[in-house]
């Protein structure tokens, strides 16, 4: 009798559908990290004081909390890749725009202010509806492993390429990063037009269709589902704490990173690149993580993680020190979300996962301009305090909302594993 050859069975993969929306996402992503590095460092030359610069910190925030539901909103009743595309095109013009300013000898604080305010009015579309697009393109047994793989292009877009280009690009002038910027928005709109999916009835999302309600009454639905529902009022209000608390010290970082560290400006970006660092690590090791610990144990570890770290950079007159500090932090933040973010990928109905995360983003993101005006003033007074103070915060945000990361965890696991069957 002769033994049959044994069989191996191909691990599941990613769907070409799938990476070709990823590569066209790493444009956004690429832009976003310039933006976040090139305006804080113009905002730089122009004025000293922490309160004025941590003003982007509350442009880039306030956004959520104005404009979170209705993008929601949009987003369940539209195509969400054409929608994407409409954002990354405003984008682009927004920043031209900017450049315009420069050119013409005029530019502010205010124009900055304005700047980065457009941009993010874009990402509360692009972000949410690029988000909620992966559900349907992956089987959820891999919903962790894709989340955890545009996590990791995010990062090495945002923070690894993103920032450390503009502060180089930077020391060659303002205008350079703008014009990277800009390109790199541009290149995602168009990456997105050449998508057959674009152009042929909507196939990504069963909620893509226009609603039968009204606007208004769409809108107020998600907030309906937010707040009368325990879990989702409760991980928004946590999530506020933790984007309140980490922001106090995002929002002074450069000026931080400059006088206390003694790092200089062009390489800022360099530095910030140490969080981008612990986050890439993170999407390596996430879903074992999960498999291993457990999605409560990685989510409640990782919020605590955040604390510590904060607190340690608030302690510390090292840059290298400092480093990796950001790095362990920038592992902690991306391991917890790609951890959590099952639970509105599957539980969430898909009719209304666009109204869902635009108002819990109202909140949760929404409070973050509080959070960053309190660490400018905070920065006036000593530019540690605000990662002293925000750490406590989030240590404090996290143990009350211990219970309800806990139930969270648990219903996105059997979710998913209902989702996927036998």
């Amino acid at each position: 009798m002769v033994a049959s050859p044994p069989t191996t069975t191909r691990p599941p993969r990613l769907s070409g559908d799938f990476h070709r929306f990823w590569a066209a996402g790493t444009f956004t992503n690429l832009a976003d990290g310039m933006a976040a590095v090139a305006l804080p460092l113009i905002a730089a030359t122009l004025t000293q004081d922490p309160l004025l610069v941590s003003g982007l910190m509350v442009a880039r925030f306030l956004p959520w909390l104005l404009l979170a539901p209705l993008s929601g909103a949009l987003i369940d009743r539209v195509h969400r890749i054409r929608a994407m595309i409409v954002s990354n095109t405003v984008a682009t013009l927004a920043t031209v725009g900017l450049l315009v300013v420069l050119a013409t000898g005029n530019l502010s604080i205010q124009a900055l202010y304005a700047t980065m305010f457009v941009l993010i009015c874009c990402e509360t579309v692009t972000d949410p509806a690029s988000r909620i697009a992966v559900v349907s393109l992956v089987p959820a047994r891999l919903l962790d492993r894709a989340n955890g793989r545009s996590e990791g292009g995010r990062l090495v877009a945002q923070d690894c390429l993103g920032r450390p280009v503009a502060g180089f690009l930077f020391a060659a002038g303002a205008a350079a990063p703008l014009l990277g910027i800009a390109g790199s928005y541009a290149l995602c709109a168009l990456l997105l037009c050449a998508l057959p999916l674009v152009w042929r009835r909507p196939v990504l999302e069963e909620s893509a269709s226009t609603a039968p309600e009204g606007f208004g009454r769409s809108t107020r639905e998600g907030f309906r589902l937010v707040f009368g529902d325990r879990l989702l009022r409760g991980n928004m209000l946590c999530n506020a704490g933790l984007m309140a608390g980490l922001n106090m010290g995002f929002a002074v970082l450069v000026l931080y990173v400059q006088e206390d560290l003694g790092v200089p400006l062009a390489l800022f970006g360099v530095f910030t690149l140490s969080s981008a660092l612990g986050g890439v690590v993170a999407t390596l090791v996430v879903d074992r993580l999960i498999l291993r610990l457990g999605r409560n144990a990685v989510v409640f570890g990782g919020y605590l993680g955040m604390a510590a770290c904060s607190v340690g950079v608030a302690l510390v007159s090292d840059p290298y020190t400092a480093f990796v500090l950001f790095t362990a932090l920038g592992l902690c933040i991306v391991a917890s979300n790609i951890a959590a973010s099952p639970y509105h990928q599957v539980v969430v109905p898909d009719r209304v996962r666009g109204r869902v995360a635009g108002v819990s983003r109202m909140i949760g993101w929404g409070v973050t301009p509080v959070g960053a005006l309190l660490g400018g003033l905070l920065g006036r007074v000593d530019l540690a305090l605000p990662f002293l103070v925000g750490g406590a915060i989030v240590v404090v945000t996290a143990l009350l909302a211990r219970r309800v990361v806990a139930e969270t965890a648990l219903r996105a696991d059997r979710a998913l594993a209902e989702t996927a069957g036998p």
